[in-house]
Formats: structure tokens, C-alpha cells, sequence
């Protein structure tokens, strides 16, 4: 037992004659007083160094994070206090050091999905302008077209030439749309159709379109279709017509004069479900180095100094592969290159099922009640896109009156009657989403609640919500398809 310990247990007693008789074992007052006056003193000194602590603590917590608590050579109980608390500062230096790092690196988060956010609407609403400005002209053209193949006057040669024509805007059409809109594309938004076409047809009016361009540099380009290949499939041909287009257009820019291409189509296998088809395009062209074969798919990658904005291989690669097919390059320097495409097209019988037919192939025509005559009620600001709806419409029996803007729009409706509306979105004076709004807003219930579908050149991904927020029941693309047009105003007009 220290000295100490042995005064605190001395002064803890209460029986002066145990008190006397503990002092009579060596201890004397003198003793006793020279304990106390050392503990006294050793008190003082840390009541002196407790009051520092305090301060210190008491900055610290102001914010002081730069002065530590003093450490003395006792290593007493209050140094070891004093050098936990001081690792404590030390910690929270660095904690309050990170909380300002991720703060500054949260608010720059902030600003950059703010930009990002932005540069998003921007882009979206310079997509929407571009998109209307190409598509507007080409509804024209693809439209006219459409009509002209309909006319049965026409001889072999003028048919094929339109067919030539509506082909090429096709597939305009298609580039446009992937161009102006390569990031849906790259989430995977994109939609294909699923309807009948004749693939031994398709590859002949490829093969015919190219045929000009290849006897200009006097390459031997020849087709080979396998016999055993099924008259129809089912699928986009659309998609299809663009993988072939992509490959022979490329064959014959990078073939030599007196080269030689051939396209061959090979029925490959039949599933429980698809017919497996591979496609091969072969040519004598210059080639590509085995260094570069894994760029040729990357976007705006091209080889040489050749024309073009590097996307019809990406384009493909990314339709081949939402197709669930697969694609192949074989090639060698000044020898040649060869792709092998592999397509499943699904079995789907068509023309068993006429409600299925109508769901999937927009080229089957729903019945109408020929004794009633359908008013429709055109809101496109566009001349030549009204004389082509009009006619259009004239062929399926039904009237059709025009206005320019969305304000005629709601004059017409206001003193007419109408069974439908078709609204383009972007117009003068007023646009179709705030005369839908109006329309929505009338009175008369039979006016308010009129079938109003979108006919728009608009395409960015968020039309159809905008759509759906103000009203309109239905959204229609151009260029539109005069059987899809039809079909859908008879939907509509079904559900009334």
C-alpha cells in the first residue's frame, strides 16, 4: 500500500483510537503532514493542467483542430488522456477533411448532372428540329411513291423504278432515324417489324439497284439464293434491306475495277421456332489489315480516306445483334473480305389468324362499314404532306378537311363535327399538343372526347409521354404508312 493510499484509508476513518493506533506502527504527524502538503501540491498541478485540458477541449469543439493537448514526462493517468483525445483530433481532422472532399466532389456531381441534364433537353430539342425538318420532305416523297405503286396502270418498267425509288427512301428513312438518334439505338429502344416479305424478291431489287454502280468500275457482281431457302419469312425488311445495303455498298467502294462481288443467301437451319439464314457478301477488294478487323465495327472509325460518317458497319453490327443474329469478317490484304451474316426469322403464320395478321402487319387492311363516311379533320401546317394525307385518305373512302395550325384546328372542331383528328405537333401559331389541350377542355363532351391521334416528323424519345400528358391517343411517325395511317383511325374509331 502506497502513502497515500495509506492517509486516504487513515482519513476514510472514523474511530479516533483505530486512527491513534495506525500512527503508533511508524507513521508520524510530521509524516502524515508531508503526504498531505505533496498531495496537495500534486492536486494543484493537476486541477492547473485539468483547466488547460478544458480550454483546449473547449476550442477544439469551437473548431480548433491545430493545438493539441500538452503531454508531460509523467505519463500519468491525464498524458494518457491527453494522447487519446489528441489521436481523436487527429481523426476527426481527417474525417472533417473527407466530409469537405465528398461535399466538393457531391456538388460537382450536382453541377455536372445539372450540364448533363441540359446538354440532354438541348439535344433532344435540336433531334426533334432536324428530325422534322429531314422527315417532313421525305413523308412526300416516300408518300407519292406509295400511291404511284398502287396505280394499276402502271407498266413493268415504271413500277420497278418507283419500287427502286420507295426502296432507296426506305432506307433512307432508316439511316436518318440512326443518325439522328444513335443513343437509342445504343440502350436498345429500337422497334422492328415483324411482318411477311419476300427475301428472293428483296435481294433481286438489291442486287438490281447496285448493278449500275458495279459496271461503272466493271466489277463482276453476281446474286446465288439458295433453293431451298422459304418463299416468305417474317421479319423487318427494312432492317434486312440496310444490312444488305451497308455490305454491298462497301464491297463495291473498296473493290478494285474488274473485281468481282457475290452475294449469296443460304438457308443454314430450321428451329422449332426460326428459320436460320446466313448471308455472305465476297468480294476481290483491297482488303483489311488483321490489325484493324476489331475497329471496323467501332463508330466513326474508317478505313483509308474513303467518304462516309463511319456508321453503316456500327449500325449493322448493333440491328444484327438486337435481331439475336451474328456477324462474321474474314479478310486479307489485297486478297478480298468476306462477311457472314446469320438471321433467325421467327415462324409466325400470318395468315391463319386475321386479328393477328391485323396486330402485326400494318399491309392488312381492317374491315370498314363502307355505308358510312368517315370525317377526318388534318392539322399540318405542310402543303404537300396535306394533298398526299388527302389522298391517301380519299382512297379508303373517307373526307378529309385540312387546316394549318392548331388554332384552325379548334375553329374547325368548334363549328364542325369530326369522328377524328389528326394532329401534327409542330406548327405555327399554335402547336398540336396545346390544340389538343384545348380540345380537351371543351364543353361538349362528344368535341372534348374526339379520337386524336399524332401524324408527326417529331421522333426523340420523349414525344409519346408528351403525348400521353395532354391527351392524344395515338402516335403515328413520318413518313407514315398508308395502311398502318388506316388501320389505326379504324382502331380508334372501334374503341368509340
Amino acid at each position: 500500500m502506497s502513502k497515500l493510499e495509506k492517509i486516504l484509508a487513515l482519513v476514510r476513518s472514523i474511530n479516533e483510537d483505530e486512527f491513534q493506533e495506525q500512527l503508533t506502527h511508524g507513521d508520524s504527524l510530521d509524516d502524515v503532514y508531508e503526504e498531505l502538503l505533496f498531495l496537495a501540491e500534486k492536486i494543484e498541478s493537476k486541477k492547473k493542467r485539468t483547466a488547460v485540458i478544458v480550454d483546449h477541449i473547449s476550442n477544439c469543439f469551437a473548431g480548433d483542430f491545430f493545438n493539441y493537448l500538452p503531454i508531460s514526462d509523467a505519463h500519468d493517468e491525464l498524458d494518457v488522456f491527453c494522447m487519446g483525445f489528441n489521436t481523436y483530433i487527429e481523426e476527426l481532422k481527417s474525417a472533417m477533411v473527407s466530409k469537405k472532399l465528398v461535399e466538393t466532389i457531391n456538388e460537382k456531381l450536382v453541377e455536372e448532372k445539372e450540364r448533363t441534364e441540359e446538354l440532354t433537353i438541348s439535344r433532344d430539342q435540336f433531334l426533334s428540329n432536324v428530325s422534322h425538318e429531314i422527315r417532313t420532305p421525305l413523308n412526300g416523297v416516300i408518300g407519292f411513291t406509295d400511291l404511284l405503286l398502287k396505280n394499276a396502270t402502271l407498266g413493268p418498267e415504271e413500277k420497278s423504278q418507283l419500287e427502286y425509288i420507295k426502296m432507296s427512301g426506305d432506307i433512307l428513312l432508316v439511316i436518318i432515324n440512326d443518325i439522328l438518334d444513335l443513343a437509342k439505338m445504343e440502350s436498345k429502344q429500337v422497334e422492328f417489324l415483324n411482318k411477311p416479305f419476300n427475301l428472293n424478291q428483296l435481294t433481286r431489287l438489291v442486287h438490281d439497284t447496285f448493278s449500275l454502280k458495279a459496271a461503272e468500275k466493271e466489277i463482276d457482281f453476281k446474286i446465288s439464293i439458295d433453293e431451298e431457302l422459304p418463299a416468305i419469312l417474317n421479319g423487318d425488311s427494312v432492317r434486312v434491306t440496310q444490312i444488305l445495303f451497308n455490305l454491298i455498298n462497301n464491297a463495291i467502294k473498296f473493290t478494285p475495277v474488274n473485281g468481282k462481288i457475290k452475294l449469296k443467301l443460304q438457308f443454314q437451319d430450321e428451329e422449332d421456332d426460326f428459320y436460320i439464314v446466313r448471308i455472305v457478301v465476297k468480294d476481290t477488294g483491297i482488303g483489311i489489315p488483321a490489325d484493324k478487323l476489331h475497329d471496323i465495327f467501332t463508330p466513326f472509325i474508317q478505313l483509308g480516306n474513303n467518304s462516309g460518317a463511319g456508321l453503316g458497319l456500327t449500325i449493322i453490327k448493333k440491328i444484327i445483334d438486337m435481331m439475336k443474329g451474328d456477324i462474321q469478317v474474314e479478310s486479307k490484304v489485297g486478297v478480298g473480305t468476306k462477311f457472314t451474316v446469320t438471321l433467325p426469322f421467327p415462324k409466325t403464320d400470318y395468315f391463319s389468324d386475321s386479328k393477328l395478321l391485323l396486330n402485326k402487319d400494318k399491309s392488312v387492311l381492317a374491315p370498314v362499314d363502307k355505308d358510312k363516311k368517315i370525317k377526318i379533320l388534318l392539322a399540318e401546317d405542310n402543303r404537300i404532306n396535306q394533298i398526299l394525307v388527302q389522298k391517301v385518305l380519299s382512297k379508303f373512302n373517307m373526307e378529309c378537311i385540312a387546316v394549318a395550325n392548331g388554332q384552325q384546328a379548334i375553329d374547325a372542331i368548334t363549328h364542325e363535327d369530326f369522328d377524328l383528328i389528326l394532329m401534327d405537333l409542330m406548327m405555327p401559331v399554335m402547336n398540336g399538343y396545346e390544340a389538343t389541350s384545348a380540345i380537351r377542355n371543351m364543353r361538349s363532351h362528344a368535341k372534348k372526347n374526339v379520337p386524336i391521334v399524332a401524324l408527326s416528323a417529331v421522333v426523340t424519345s420523349s414525344v409519346t409521354e408528351a403525348c400521353k400528358a395532354v391527351g392524344i391517343n395515338k402516335y403515328i411517325s413520318k413518313p407514315f404508312d398508308s395502311e398502318e395511317l388506316y388501320n389505326v383511325i379504324i382502331e380508334m374509331l372501334e374503341k368509340e
